[in-house]
């Protein structure tokens, strides 16, 4: 007697229907292909966004929703771990986080292989190209004379005046979509590694830059300097000094990420030895909830 061929189990699509992730579920995840996704720091992102993330009960696959960059007016995928329902899961968090009061939902494109019709079907829309340069000789650029009258102060929690002046430079310098907010600040300064420091001319902040070490590898994660005081040689003496910073740190290479619409930095950078590196690049796509807000202080 023949017995039926088995085969796998059908799912019906009711089934698959994307539910909110809850502290409760996150031992259910499929966090085995997130190796630096532990599940103590899920449950941590998750309680800065509640709600915002979901998950696929029947199939473990799940979309980690978190504030960008500490801003809650704006909603990023922290992670995504699906494989089959990648639409209905960035679905139903695009639809909450508009249906909340978002400006904006937000997706990098680090190390993916999406196609452009992912985004478009999505309503993401490209609204940055991040470029990449590295500097491997260093001390080159530490060692630069520069002459600019600028006082260097460290900038630390401990510190809320200097921080506040930082942060208002910081608004300043940079559109709306780009800036740090306060919990950002005080976040990275606990991050290991980061150094930030103001560069003071005349009792004001005039300039910052902050910086990462990873043993002997930097990274300059922001660099600043105040608009009307831009070509006159801050931004090249606050570049100089963070460079030297890193390495006394013991950094023997530098790498950097600038807009790829910032004409004024990428030739800062160009003329003071770094080298561009492509196959680092990412974009950058939003879904603008609120256009005013998305788009202040950029050129579209």
């Amino acid at each position: 007697m023949k017995h039926p061929r088995s085969s796998s189990p059908v799912i019906l699509s009711s089934a698959i229907e994307p539910q909110s992730l809850r502290p409760a579920d996150v031992e259910r995840l499929h966090l085995d292909s997130h190796p630096r996704l532990a599940p103590e720091e899920a449950l941590a992102l998750l309680a800065e966004r509640p709600g915002a993330s979901f998950w696929i009960p029947a199939t473990g696959e799940f979309v980690l929703v978190t504030p960008w960059r500490h801003r809650f007016e704006l909603a990023t995928v922290h992670t995504f771990g699906a494989f089959a329902n990648e639409d209905r899961l960035l679905n139903a968090a695009m639809a909450h986080a508009r249906d909340t009061g978002s400006a904006g939902f937000v997706v990098v494109d680090i190390n993916e292989t999406r196609q452009p019709s992912f985004y478009v079907r999505h309503g993401l829309r490209r609204i940055e190209d991040i470029v990449t340069y590295e500097h491997r000789r260093p001390a080159r650029l530490a060692s630069a004379a520069v002459e600019s009258g600028l006082e260097f102060r460290r900038v630390e929690s401990s510190d809320p005046g200097l921080l506040r002046e930082v942060l208002d430079l910081d608004h300043e310098a940079f559109p709306w979509f780009w800036w740090n907010s306060p919990e950002e600040f005080r976040a990275y300064l606990q991050y290991p590694g980061v150094e930030v420091w103001a560069g003071i001319r005349g009792g004001d902040v005039v300039a910052y830059s902050g910086s990462t070490r990873y043993r002997r590898w930097g990274h300059l994660d922001r660099i600043a300097t105040r608009p009307d005081l831009q070509g006159g040689g801050i931004g090249r003496a606050a570049l100089t000094f963070a460079a030297r910073m890193m390495m006394r740190r013991g950094c023997r290479r530098i790498a950097l990420s600038t807009q790829g619409n910032n004409g004024r930095s990428r030739g800062l950078y160009d003329g003071t030895g770094f080298v561009r590196t492509p196959m680092d690049d990412y974009g950058v796509f939003v879904a603008p909830y609120n256009d005013s807000l998305v788009y202040a202080g950029m050129t579209r």
